[in-house]
């Protein structure tokens, strides 16, 4: 029993030190693993629920106090400390993959305007025009582009 209080505390202390600093401390490679792991074998044992719910509240603390310092590493884009666990050096990767990765520009259709309209609502609620018999305009949401159509306010041109 007095080595669980001194690993409960260690956990307490292991949060306070990270509220303390602007930096990512040096976890080990397995530590949420290890923590959560303790946490399953003192429910096995019939532990303290309190004190059971006390590990994971401040774990789950812990884990969001570091994944706020990951999103700041990333807006200043700045490297990770050599000494993450896994499950955070994970999340920094995907992040930092989700960011890079391009997004292509939006699929838009091409409509000739069929007659002189003011502005139109369509079903989605959006405000189109006012636009005159002839003009090619761009939309980009299909559906207002079948509205369009649909309704002989336009054609789709090429």
């Amino acid at each position: 029993m007095i080595e669980e209080e001194v690993y409960t505390e260690a956990l307490f202390a292991k949060l306070d030190e990270e509220r303390k600093t602007g930096t990512l401390l040096p976890l080990g490679k397995d530590f949420y693993e290890e923590i959560e792991k303790e946490i399953k074998e003192q429910e096995k044992e019939g532990g303290r629920k309190a004190e059971t719910q006390n590990k994971k509240t401040t774990l789950n603390k812990l884990r969001s106090k570091r994944t706020q310092k990951i999103l700041v590493y990333l807006a200043y884009n700045k490297p990770l400390p050599s000494q993450v666990p896994a499950e955070e050096e994970a999340l920094y990767y995907q992040i930092l993959k989700t960011i890079n990765k391009e997004v292509p520009p939006p699929k838009t259709t091409k409509i000739k305007i069929l007659i002189k309209i003011p502005e139109i609502i369509t079903t989605k609620g959006n405000k189109l025009g006012p636009y005159q018999e002839g003009e090619v305009i761009q939309v980009e949401d299909p559906d207002d582009a079948e509205f369009m159509v649909n309704n002989k306010i336009g054609e789709v041109a090429n």
